[in-house]
């Protein structure tokens, strides 16, 4: 997805009213409350692979001003800095150099180390430690399960999905703790996971072009948004901590 323009502009055209995107930015709101406090809102946040820029110009309108991004493609920092948002180039192979002396209370990272091996994520793991301050906190959303592979993996590039196992040993190898784990959406996983094998059926079949896909990043009118909203974030209220979604949400805070 990293020179996919037109993927881009997708996301930064829908990423503040697509529900999907609206649950992920109030999950990673909550969690940052929780940890800090519901008034405190003089917390150095970093987005690291921030895409378009759509959950720090989120948390922005939710009060907080120390924001800071980056991320590999210069057309998410276009349009990020569109947005009129501190965003620069970084690379999460070499998080380390990225304002090497600053440090931060949150790094967030959402949906992007599948791009990366599993000894290059305990690297991006362990860098992120490094620049937390002490009581930071660690914000990570990834693709899960397999299953869940279909066209939209394609379209944005996603090399592999996850789960929470790997991230247990990923953790403990960079030295941090996880504290809270969910997958999600738990309530939408069969409808979506049905999606997602018919599209994988229409591939093997040849009635779809796998060279030419787009995401599933689409608005489907308020209504159906709203529901699809609505259902989602009703089940966090309910199953906190769900066994089984197409993305794993986690928190997690240095070991020392």
């Amino acid at each position: 997805m990293i020179d996919n323009r037109l993927e881009y502009q997708r996301m930064y055209a829908l990423e503040r009213a697509l529900w999907w995107y609206q649950v992920l930015h109030g999950k990673v709101f909550t969690q940052i409350k929780k940890h800090f406090g519901a008034e405190n809102r003089n917390v150095r946040i970093l987005d690291a692979a921030c895409g378009t820029g759509g959950l720090l110009s989120f948390l922005r309108d939710a009060g907080y001003t120390d924001l800071t991004g980056f991320d590999y493609s210069q057309h998410a920092i276009d349009f990020s800095r569109e947005r009129n948002l501190n965003v620069s180039f970084g690379d999460l192979k070499n998080v380390g150099s990225f304002q090497y002396a600053e440090k931060f209370d949150v790094i967030c990272c959402n949906d992007a180390l599948y791009f990366l091996s599993d000894e290059e994520i305990v690297q991006a793991l362990t860098a992120f430690k490094k620049k937390l301050n002490s009581n930071g906190l660690i914000i990570i959303n990834i693709h899960a399960f397999e299953a869940f592979s279909g066209t939209h993996d394609i379209a944005v590039g996603s090399l592999r999905r996850f789960e929470f196992d790997q991230f247990k040993r990923f953790s403990k190898a960079a030295g941090l703790t996880i504290q809270h784990n969910t997958y999600w959406p738990f309530a939408l996983s069969l409808p979506i996971l049905a999606v997602r094998q018919w599209q994988n059926f229409q591939i093997r079949k040849g009635k779809v072009d796998a060279r030419h896909l787009d995401s599933d990043v689409k608005f489907p009118g308020s209504l159906i948004n709203s529901i699809l909203k609505g259902i989602t974030k009703t089940e966090q209220l309910l199953v906190p901590k769900a066994p089984f979604g197409s993305s794993l949400f986690m928190t997690m805070t240095s070991e020392n």
